[in-house]
């Protein structure tokens, strides 16, 4: 989040001396991040520097396990939680439960927001997300992985959204804005749902083969040291699910075509179901819509800074080579893929 939480820093500072038995010098929010229930520190320590994830609420088991797994197997790109004096990756903070504090290593470099990869990079981050995904993980780690549900997430957070809007209760400035941006758009939003639906109940009827996915694996989440080096943070939303549910972020995610195919190189070129990838690209569309109404319409928790950055991010989800219109790219391109298929059918014929 770009503001800090409701959280008094000394009961942070205990909360680390307990837990770990870190002295800390200097406790820095960073304004980063777009979850709504987590915050990020940088941490200085008598012994070295760290970073803090601070999150409200439930902490995701397969968080903090698939990436400490990823680790022990050798794939030295991810960032991992550090473990507690008790052994467990997280601690509770004594005085208010409701939120949990992880540490790991501070890796100083810059996210992929504002770096450039050379060609050898972006194949060496394709072999990264191969060994990923070709990761084998162990039936007690399994069990707190959750497998993809296709087209069913996000559908009750718009449902309720939907409802409010047609009914008009709602006010505040965030809300009018947004509730104009939705009307104008209606059509759209109502095609992008739609696809969704459609595209997910025929990705499900496939069965596709499940890998271990970031599921979140943004520029935002990929960070370069400075000696070069590529690493993996945030792995919050990590999922059992076909593969193009992280080449999604490498295809038509505004890199230019060499990056793209530098990186597919580096993944050995597998070949990238078209159905599923545009399926991924309408799936993230929908999240953003149901994302965005939850926050302005379901909950009063943010101030309005907050709720006017979510307005003009709102509104961009509409502008020109955003995620609506490479979804629309996506979709384009598996309508033209089944035609080819099916004119080379006929001429076997």
């Amino acid at each position: 989040m770009l503001e800090p939480p409701k959280l008094a820093d000394d009961l942070i500072l205990a909360q680390l001396s307990a837990s770990y038995d870190l002295s800390v010098k200097a406790l820095e929010f960073l304004p980063v991040g777009n979850d709504a229930r987590a915050w990020s520190y940088r941490i200085e320590t008598t012994t070295g520097t760290f970073f803090l994830k601070l999150r409200r609420g439930a902490v995701n088991p397969a968080a903090l396990f698939v990436p400490r797994h990823l680790l022990k197997c050798g794939i030295n790109n991810v960032v991992a939680p550090i473990p507690a004096k008790s052994g467990r990756l997280y601690a509770r903070i004594q005085a208010d439960d409701n939120y949990a504090l992880m540490l790991y290593p501070f890796i100083c470099g810059d996210s992929h927001w504002d770096m450039s990869l050379s060609a050898a990079q972006w194949r060496h981050w394709g072999r990264i997300m191969r060994s990923i995904h070709d990761s084998s993980i162990p039936p007690e780690l399994a069990r707190y992985v959750p497998n993809e549900a296709f087209a069913l997430k996000w559908l009750d957070t718009l449902e309720r959204v939907e409802a409010l809007l047609a009914r008009g209760e709602y006010d505040g400035e965030a809300a009018e804005a947004i509730a104009q941006i939705w009307r104008e758009n209606e059509d759209v939003i109502k095609l992008c749902r739609r696809r969704y639906l459609a595209l997910g109940a025929r990705l499900a009827d496939r069965s596709p083969e499940y890998v271990l996915c970031h599921a979140d694996i943004h520029r935002a989440n990929i960070i370069l040291d400075a000696a070069g080096a590529l690493h993996i943070v945030d792995w919050d939303e990590t999922v059992l699910a076909p593969k193009e549910r992280d080449l999604m972020f490498f295809i038509d995610d505004g890199f230019s075509a060499d990056a793209t195919d530098a990186f597919l190189s580096g993944y050995d070129d597998a070949a990238v179901d078209q159905l599923a990838l545009a399926y991924y690209k309408a799936d993230w569309v929908t999240q953003e819509f149901a994302d965005y109404g939850a926050r302005v319409f379901l909950t009063d928790e943010f101030s309005e800074a907050a709720l006017a950055l979510a307005t003009r991010e709102f509104a961009r989800l509409f502008e020109r080579d955003d995620v609506i219109d490479r979804a629309q790219r996506a979709y384009a391109r598996l309508l033209a893929s089944e035609e080819a298929s099916a004119a080379n059918a006929s001429q076997k014929l």
